[in-house]
């Protein structure tokens, strides 16, 4: 049952990564939806390309994958959930401090990854699933 709320977890965070890096990545899409890069003024970045790449590859593509990966090998990627759901609310919490604004959208995705991390812990510990890497594996 965890799993498959993580999986399902992971496709909606995962499609939402990607159609923002997309709405990020294309001015005339930010522009149609209202964002500038008038936004940037308090981070480091002054265009979308760094952080529409983040979230199209890193969080769009990051969780299709996980979600791919748990479908095809079950449980035993499950520390990837966890990386990825920590992934999530750092991104976001950095999100939040650059832009100096919290938005429903910003506690909706933080909440998610913080599920997904949770979620990917519960799994750890209910299928006793050894460290990535572990000399105890064979």
């Amino acid at each position: 049952m965890i799993q498959k709320i993580l999986i399902g977890l992971n496709l909606i965070i995962g499609l939402g990564g990607v159609v923002g890096g997309f709405l990020a990545l294309s001015s005339s899409a930010r522009a149609s939806v209202g964002i500038s890069e008038t936004m940037l003024k308090n981070s480091p970045f002054t265009t979308f390309l760094i952080p529409g790449l983040f979230l199209l590859c890193i969080i769009g593509f990051g969780n299709l994958f996980v979600s791919y990966t748990s479908i095809k090998t079950k449980p035993s990627f499950a520390y990837f959930d966890c990386v990825i759901g920590l992934i999530l609310c750092l991104w976001i919490i950095a999100q939040c401090i650059m832009l100096l604004s919290i938005v429903p959208l910003h506690v909706i995705f933080f909440l998610l990854g913080f599920v997904q991390f949770l979620g990917g812990l519960l799994l750890i510990r209910k299928e006793h699933l050894l460290p990535p890497f572990s000399a105890h594996q064979n």
